[in-house]
C-alpha cells in the first residue's frame, strides 16, 4: 500500500517549545508536526555555532538572538500558544531563508 505524504502548509509564527524551553521560528506544518528553526541566547549549542540575528525577534529582550543552524520538526503538541508582536527584520529572514533551503 502506497503512503501518502502529507500537504505542507506555510506558516510564519514564533511559539515556545515546551520540552526545550527555548522559543522557535515556525515556518510550516506537516500533518500534526511542526517544521522550525530554534532561536536561542548562546553563541554555541551542542558544540555548533549559532547564527547571530541583526535584531533580538522579541521586542521585550535586548538580549543578543541566535538561531540553530539546522531545521527541525516536532509534534504541534510540543509547543505553547503563538508569541505577540515578535518579527524578525528583513537581514535575518533572509538568514532564515538559507536555512530553510537545507531541509531536514
Amino acid at each position: 500500500m502506497k503512503v501518502k505524504k502529507q500537504k505542507i502548509v506555510k506558516k510564519d509564527e514564533f511559539r515556545q517549545n515546551k520540552k526545550t524551553h527555548h522559543p522557535a521560528y515556525i515556518y510550516a506544518k506537516q500533518g500534526n508536526e511542526f517544521i522550525y528553526i530554534g532561536i536561542t541566547h548562546a553563541p554555541i549549542t551542542q558544540g555548533v555555532r549559532n547564527i547571530k540575528l541583526d535584531k533580538n525577534p522579541n521586542p521585550k529582550d535586548k538580549e543578543l538572538a541566535y538561531i540553530r543552524p539546522k531545521v527541525e520538526k516536532s509534534k504541534t503538541n510540543n509547543f505553547k500558544g503563538k508569541e505577540k508582536d515578535w518579527r524578525l527584520s528583513k537581514k535575518d529572514k533572509e538568514k532564515i531563508d538559507k536555512i530553510k533551503k537545507w531541509r531536514i
